[in-house]
């Protein structure tokens, strides 16, 4: 058996190939492999009469000009065609040298030493450059550095021809790319190494002859070809060749990029108005102003529900953060930690079911509609909460128990529910996946449950609790089964991969038709819309009373305007939660009365576009201020031209609801 043949792609060499393939022969290897990419300057029958003098040389012809990759791969055929008969063995040593001379032979038998001592399956020669100028030593700093990217590991040339590979690396990476002109050897350097092998790029050769084809518009080609390089590895790596599809890689990239879409869209609002926007916005503003003004961070906010509202009754991870950035990037700081806590929970999940960190699993991923829904609903701790979770898995399941731990920590600070069923489904998944209970992680996560044990209760001992025990069990249960989706559904993703990327195209379609439904049905005008001033007739007239307790009628996703109002000095009679809101019909103006004093309200603003959509099908309650109005018990005491109207409570409650007056 042939333990190491020499491969030579020629094009138009007929004045150096010849005494090229002497010196390989002279250094002790008679079994070369020559491909004619089509030359037109006689080398082919330069070749031809080399090959006849020897049953060790092979001369392949291509009939015309297909660049150098066409060309070895090639030669990659032929040499598979050989292991097949059983000529080579899948540990023969592949040496490709180019045929103008640029490679110096005298390094073969130190490269060679090198690859076996090394235990590599491949070695690249990393060239001495000291001959080139500035701008061919910066191009391949460029395109080294994008090719580590690409490949997983850090190289020092990518794009040397000079290699030495063992077959069977070589012909299973084969699989995965084709190459175009120059772009064989980066692609090989990336595929081999994303499919696990040890490439060594580290031995230093000089170049004797100053030679290079590659062009600008090459290079460009050449980090396209990695990017798909890397793409089909990822995707196709554990999928056999009958189930791999074009089209679902078109489907999984069109998705890919419609979410990564999505996120800059949201990044592009300074704040992104949201069913719980104006949550994260305000108290994120309240610990910024708090800590510029010397007041550290009180645990109550004053001007948010009478100043029971809690500054943390959960939020610590990400609000904190983003208020000690607040200062530089202003609510952007708010944007962008939602933008981050998405790329965290992908990554974590990738980092706990490894299988995900396909771009075809990934793609099925982010199919789940409830991660899109989180994002237009602004859940800013959730996603952080679950990310973090997942990450406390992750390390987890490598033995880091302490790393687990302080992360299992961060998760339930962010939010004790989310985060505490987020780690036990991951607890969970690692039980169904070991078939035993984990044990060695259980005093570690009750000492993380002990060191969150305040910010657990907080969160249930926030007022708007109150309001949610009012539904019983079934749909908070149902809620929180939706939102930990973003990680039950990529663990299915994982656990299921192989019927996942069986059907992949199915899925995606069906998936993406349904995502598209959802998205479209839901209310996805939040991307459009901007955070605008929703009082400021009020506001400007500086009519906001630092006394008064404020009851505040805002559009569900404008809840912006009652972070403005805090921000003027306002104290509101509700906390940001629909629930703490309460927008709804009354049946008389005595319930309506004994409503406001259980809020301890003493003045209605209204928000202009509250009045211009007369939202009777929502709430009769400003129909229930004018009747109030009617009957003495209340005052219209402002009406601007931006529309906002004010309503001052004039009378006690009635004596029926005495019970009901918050304290």
């Amino acid at each position: 058996m042939t333990r190491r043949i020499v491969v030579v792609p020629v094009y138009n060499e007929r004045d150096t190939v010849r005494e090229v393939l002497t010196q390989i022969e002279q250094a002790g290897f008679p079994s070369i492999l020559v491909t004619d990419d089509g030359s037109t300057d006689g080398s082919g029958d330069v070749l031809d009469g080399w090959a006849a003098a020897g049953p060790t040389r092979q001369v392949i012809h291509l009939p015309r000009n297909r660049g150098k990759s066409a060309a070895l791969q090639a030669a990659w055929e032929a040499l598979r065609a050989e292991r097949d008969q059983g000529v080579l063995t899948d540990d023969t040593i592949v040496i490709n040298v180019d045929a103008d001379g640029q490679h110096d032979l005298a390094y073969l038998d130190a490269l060679i030493a090198r690859l076996e001592a090394s235990s590599a399956d491949a070695v690249i020669a990393r060239r001495d450059f000291g001959y080139h100028g500035w701008y061919k030593r910066l191009g391949n700093i460029v395109m080294t550095a994008l090719g580590s990217l690409f490949a997983g590991n850090r190289m020092h040339d990518i794009e040397s021809g000079y290699r030495l590979m063992r077959l069977g690396p070589l012909l299973h990476a084969q699989q995965f790319y084709r190459g175009h002109r120059y772009s064989e050897c980066v692609e090989f350097a990336v595929v081999s190494q994303r499919l696990g092998y040890h490439v060594d790029n580290e031995f230093v050769v000089r170049v004797p002859v100053l030679r290079t084809n590659t062009r600008l518009q090459d290079a460009a080609r050449h980090v396209l070809r990695m990017a798909l390089a890397w793409f089909r590895v990822v995707c196709w790596r554990d999928v056999p060749a009958a189930q791999r599809s074009r089209v679902g890689v078109l489907l999984a990239v069109a998705i890919l990029i419609a979410f990564s879409g999505f996120l800059g869209i949201v990044l592009v609002h300074t704040v992104y108005l949201g069913n719980d926007s104006a949550q994260s916005y305000g108290h994120v503003w309240f610990i910024e102003h708090s800590l510029r003004n010397g007041h550290g961070i009180p645990l109550h906010i004053p001007g948010l529900d009478h100043g029971r509202a809690l500054t943390f009754p959960y939020g610590l991870i990400p609000w904190l953060p983003a208020a000690l950035a607040r200062p530089v990037l202003g609510d952007w700081a708010v944007t962008a930690s939602m933008v981050l806590g998405v790329l965290l929970l992908l990554y974590g999940v990738t980092k706990w079911l490894p299988r995900t960190a396909s771009p075809l699993l990934m793609a099925a991923v982010v199919l789940n509609w409830q991660l899109w829904n989180a994002i237009l609903q602004f859940q800013l701790p959730t996603i952080w909460a679950l990310a973090l979770a997942a990450l406390a898995a992750a390390e987890f399941d490598r033995g880091r128990l302490a790393r687990g731990a302080a992360l299992a920590t961060a998760s339930l600070v962010a939010h004790p529910l989310m985060g505490g069923v987020g780690i036990g489904l991951t607890l969970l998944a690692d039980i169904e996946a070991r078939r035993r209970l984990p044990w060695r992680r259980a005093p570690w996560l009750a000492a993380a449950a002990l060191i969150s044990a305040p910010a657990i209760w907080a969160f249930f001992h926030l007022p708007v609790i109150d309001h949610v025990g009012r539904w019983g069990w079934v749909t908070p249960a149902q809620i929180t089964l939706q939102r930990t989706s973003m990680l039950w559904w990529p663990w299915a993703c994982h656990r299921f991969a192989r019927w996942v990327t069986r059907f992949h195209v199915l899925i995606l379609l069906v998936g993406g038709a349904l995502l598209f439904r959802n998205f479209a049905g839901s209310n996805p005008n939040s991307a459009r819309w901007v955070s605008l001033p929703r009082f400021p007739d009020y506001i400007d007239a500086g009519l906001v009373d630092p006394a008064a307790h404020y009851r505040v009628l805002t559009m569900s996703n404008q809840e912006d305007g009652m972070v403005q109002l805090l921000q003027a000095g306002a104290v509101l009679a509700q906390d940001f939660f629909d629930e703490s809101v309460e927008r709804r019909s009354f049946e008389s103006t005595e319930e309506y009365r004994c409503f406001l004093a259980r809020k301890a309200a003493d003045r209605v603003l209204v928000q202009g576009e509250w009045t211009r959509r007369n939202l009777r099908d929502t709430s009769n309650e400003l129909a229930t201020l004018d009747r109030l109005v009617a009957e003495g018990h209340a005052a219209l005491t402002f009406r601007g031209p931006a529309g906002t109207l004010e309503y001052t409570i004039q009378s006690p409650p009635p004596e029926s609801c005495a019970a009901a007056r918050a304290p």
